[in-house]
C-alpha cells in the first residue's frame, strides 16, 4: 500500500497546476455572500460598464476584499450574479465605504430594478494562482439532508483536483446557505473558455464525481452565463511565508473540528474516503497535534508521508524524528505520539488511514512546550 500512495504523490507532484484555497487568516471569519442584480430591461450591459469605472478601479486596493467573481446571465441578460468573497465584516465595510462603491450605488439607480444579497457559508473556495476566465457556470444544487455532509466532502475534493490538475479551470466555489436551508448548495465554476468547460464537464474525472454526486442531490440546475472577463484575484490564497507553493495538494478548510486537539492552526482536506482514506493536513509554523493513539482489535494504525515544509513525529518514550517531503513514517495501532511542524515552517503531510477492526482515536495530553521549543 504504501508503494502505490507514494506512486499516487509522484505523479501528482508531476503536475505544473496548483490549486490554492482561499481564507481568512487566524482570527478572522470569511464573509461569503451572492449579489443577484436585476437591470431595467436591456440595461445590463450599462450596469457593467458603471462598475467597471467605479467600484472595479478600488477593488484590487482593497486587501480584505479577496474575490468579485459574476456573470451575466444568458437565458436572462436582465440578471448579473456576483460571488463576493471578503477576509471579514470589517473589509466588507471598509469596500461599501470607497469612493468607487459609493459611486456605484449612485450612478446605477436609475437603471437598477432590484438587488438581492444572499449571505452563505463557504464550502470549497479553491482557484489558481493567477489567470483569467472567459467562461463562468454556476449550479444551484438541493442536497438530500442525510448526505450533506458526504456531498461536501465529495464536491470539496473534486472542485480541489479539477483545479490542481486540469489546466483550463480556473476557480471552482461552492456555498451552502444558511440556517434550514444549508443543504441548498451555490457553486461558481470559471473556466479559460467554452472550450476548457466542455473537455471538463466531460471528462471521466467529472463523471464519476457527478454519478456519485447525482446519488446525494435532490435536484441540480444549470444556469450557463454570457461570456464573462474574470481575472483570478491572488489575495486571500494560501501561500507558504515566503510566498512559493506548500504542495500540489489542497489545503482545505480550517480544521475546526479537531481544533480542541491542536496548538496552533491547521487545516484538513480529504484526499480519498474510499478504499484507503487519505487525508492532507497542513500545520502552520509551531502548529501540532496532542499526543493521540490509534487504537484496533485488529490491523489499523495510520501512515504519514511528509509532503512539504518541515515537520515532527514523536512516539511516547523516543526522541522526536524530523520530517522533511518524502519522509514516511509507519504508526502501528497502540503506539502514542503526536506530529506538527517545525517552529519556524510550514508542514503539509498526508495522513493515511490504515484498515483494521475495532478502531477508534484517543487523544490525550498536549505535548509539553517547553520541550517542543528545544526541537531545533
Amino acid at each position: 500500500m504504501k508503494a502505490f500512495i507514494l506512486a499516487a504523490v509522484a505523479v501528482l507532484c508531476a503536475s505544473q497546476a496548483f490549486a490554492y484555497s482561499v481564507f481568512a487568516p487566524e482570527g478572522h471569519t470569511l464573509k461569503v455572500h451572492w449579489a443577484v442584480l436585476k437591470s431595467a430591461p436591456g440595461k445590463m450591459s450599462d450596469m457593467a460598464a458603471i462598475s467597471s469605472r467605479t467600484v472595479a478601479k478600488f477593488t484590487p486596493n482593497e486587501p480584505g476584499s479577496y474575490a468579485l467573481y459574476g456573470a451575466v446571465d444568458r437565458q436572462n441578460p436582465d440578471i448579473m450574479r456576483i460571488l463576493e468573497v471578503y477576509e471579514d465584516e470589517e473589509a466588507y465595510e471598509i469596500h461599501q465605504a470607497s469612493e468607487g462603491f459609493k459611486a456605484f450605488i449612485e450612478e446605477r439607480k436609475p437603471i437598477l430594478d432590484n438587488l438581492t444579497i444572499l449571505p452563505v457559508d463557504p464550502v470549497v473556495l479553491e482557484q489558481k494562482k493567477e489567470g483569467k476566465g472567459k467562461s463562468v457556470l454556476m449550479r444551484l444544487i438541493t442536497v438530500k439532508p442525510g448526505n450533506l455532509d458526504e456531498f461536501k466532502a465529495a464536491i470539496t475534493r473534486e472542485y480541489s483536483r479539477a483545479v490542481a490538475e486540469v489546466p483550463g479551470v480556473m476557480a471552482m466555489f461552492a456555498t451552502s446557505e444558511k440556517g434550514e436551508r444549508s443543504n441548498v448548495i451555490h457553486t461558481l465554476e470559471v473556466y479559460a473558455d467554452d472550450e476548457a468547460m466542455r473537455e471538463y464537464t466531460q471528462s471521466e474525472g467529472y463523471k464519476s464525481y457527478r454519478k456519485k454526486a447525482d446519488t446525494m442531490t435532490e435536484s441540480s440546475k444549470e444556469v450557463t452565463n454570457n461570456p464573462a472577463n474574470v481575472t483570478l484575484s491572488a489575495k486571500g490564497l494560501h501561500l507558504s511565508p515566503d510566498g512559493q507553493e506548500l504542495s500540489v495538494f489542497p489545503l482545505g478548510n480550517p480544521n475546526t473540528a479537531y481544533a480542541q486537539y491542536f496548538d496552533g492552526q491547521s487545516y484538513l482536506a480529504p484526499i480519498s474516503t474510499e478504499q484507503v482514506g487519505i487525508f492532507n493536513v497542513t500545520f502552520e509554523p509551531g502548529c501540532r497535534n496532542h499526543w493521540h493513539i490509534h487504537h484496533a482489535t485488529k490491523g489499523g494504525g495510520q501512515i504519514l508521508i511528509a509532503v512539504a515544509g518541515r515537520g515532527w513525529y514523536q512516539e511516547w518514550g523516543k526522541p522526536a524524528q524530523e520530517l522533511k517531503p518524502g519522509d514516511c513514517v509507519n504508526i502501528p495501532a497502540g503506539v502514542k505520539h503526536w506530529h506538527g511542524a517545525a517552529k519556524d515552517s510550514w508542514f503539509q503531510h498526508l495522513a493515511v488511514e490504515v484498515a483494521g477492526e475495532g478502531t477508534s482515536n484517543e487523544w490525550c495530553e498536549a505535548v509539553d512546550p517547553a520541550e517542543y521549543a528545544l526541537l531545533k
